[in-house]
């Protein structure tokens, strides 16, 4: 049975990018190795991308990308700055959240645009799809994928979505682990991110959405415990569908066995192993877009452009 889209807010979506467009680079949340960086802002150049860099990003404190206010200043001047058509987070780490007190968010609103990051950044990339409904992207960032030669496959669907092109992923490995075919809303991330969001402003709303949870370097019976949490929590009970990632160093062979476990009392798909966050094969998601998943031919498929 077919579960219809019931979207629960205007979709705010961005401009798209295209060739020649300015990108801009920040660090949010963890500190960033420079040569990393300067490769991955190569790359981007030698696609045919301009790229504009954010004052701090190169600073350190601790193990973040320069102070609290800093990696929060970068982050508000890039959404404010008009020749940047982008803005593509360098890394992941830590401190994304720990930014969010300092933002304006009556000057984000008025300033929407593509917005890109994983790992950390999905505390950002749901605080801007819950509170100011944008189309978010999870997908690679420019000192960690970027850096090492990602594949054709990556960049040519990662840039089409963001022109605008509407695809249909399918991927090798990808195993279905309950059938069926749902439409929601996708929403979703890093798994340890999307629980600290409880409780916030902008707690992951999961009602009638397609969830996807993936994460990395985290023991199975830690992924059981935060599944079990957002199980009592009640944010499966109106869940169109869930795919998970590749569970990166997660025991993945014993991960099927126990989100059948603590999921098997709802009908509704699940997949298990879509590459994107952690891992070399990351594709990009449209958080806040109306997608399908489908067990008859493995895929998602979004319904329509993310942007315009």
């Amino acid at each position: 049975m077919l579960n219809t889209v019931n979207p629960q807010k205007k979709i705010v979506k961005p401009r798209p990018l295209l060739k020649g467009g300015r990108i801009g680079i920040v660090a949010p949340a963890g500190r960033v190795n420079v040569d990393m960086l300067q490769k991955g802002v190569t790359w981007l150049e030698q696609r045919g991308f301009k790229t504009i860099l954010g004052k701090h990003l190169e600073k350190e404190c601790r193990y973040f990308a320069g102070k609290d206010p800093e990696r929060a200043e970068d982050f508000e001047q890039m959404f404010q700055n008009k020749e940047v058509d982008a803005v593509i987070c360098a890394r992941g780490g830590v401190g994304a959240a720990r930014i969010i007190p300092f933002l304006n968010r009556n000057l984000l609103v008025g300033s929407p645009k593509i917005f890109v990051g994983s790992s950390d950044i999905t505390t950002l990339l749901l605080y801007m799809n819950e509170l100011l409904g944008w189309v978010t992207f999870h997908g690679p960032m420019v000192a960690t994928l970027f850096s090492q030669s990602p594949s054709t496959r990556l960049e040519s669907e990662l840039f089409q979505q963001l022109a605008g092109e509407v695809s249909e992923m399918q991927f090798e490995g990808l195993t279905v682990l309950r059938n069926g075919m749902a439409q929601g809303l996708l929403t979703g991330g890093c798994l340890t991110l999307i629980c600290t969001t409880i409780g916030t402003p902008y707690e992951i709303d999961t009602k009638n959405k397609i969830l996807f949870i993936e994460d990395i370097n985290e023991a199975a019976f830690r992924i059981d415990r935060m599944l079990s949490y957002l199980k009592y929590l009640g944010k499966f009970d109106q869940v169109k569908g869930v795919v998970f990632g590749e569970m990166v160093q997660c025991q993945a062979e014993t991960l099927p066995e126990i989100i059948l476990d603590i999921l098997g009392d709802f009908s509704i798909p699940i997949f298990f192993g879509f590459p994107s966050g952690h891992g070399e094969g990351t594709a990009t998601l449209p958080l806040g877009l109306p997608v399908e998943m489908d067990s008859n031919s493995i895929s998602i498929k979004m319904l329509e452009p993310a942007v315009q």
